[in-house]
């Protein structure tokens, strides 16, 4: 008989103790907004504006320079600027066929000849034109 009563204890332990184990395995019910309402993400993703804004700014500001020094005659300032500009991140046709002038002007028409490319592929006209006519100087050269 006391055999029987401590089989059925142990039998009734070991039932609540898997029960109890099966809690802490299951996973709870959790709503998705209470993952994001610490405000973590806001914060995030106001940096992320924040640094595209600054970026964008910089971009915008060493362009600028870029043009001056282009209108210039001042090549070697013109690269760097365009340079720096294109390091921020934001690309435009315009500053490949700036800085492929500011080459071809210096002599160096391989580099020219790259941006030129580089600018046709980012919709500019100008760098379109400027690569067909390097390429027909070019070819002038070696007659």
């Amino acid at each position: 008989m006391k055999k029987r009563i401590l089989i059925g204890a142990m039998m009734c332990w070991m039932a609540l103790n898997a029960q109890a184990q099966y809690q802490y395995d299951r996973a709870l019910p959790m709503s998705t907004v209470d993952l994001y309402d610490t405000g973590v993400m806001n914060m995030y993703l106001s940096a992320l504006a924040q640094t595209h804004a600054r970026r964008q700014q910089q971009y915008e500001e060493l362009t600028d320079q870029a043009i001056e020094a282009f209108n210039k005659g001042r090549w070697n300032y013109t690269i760097s600027y365009v340079n720096q500009a294109l390091r921020t991140g934001f690309y435009c046709g315009t500053l490949y066929y700036i800085r492929g002038f500011a080459y071809e002007s210096l002599g160096d028409f391989k580099s020219a000849k790259k941006d030129y490319k580089t600018g046709k592929k980012y919709d500019s006209v100008e760098a379109a034109q400027a690569l067909e006519q390097l390429n027909v100087k070019m070819k002038q050269r070696r007659k």
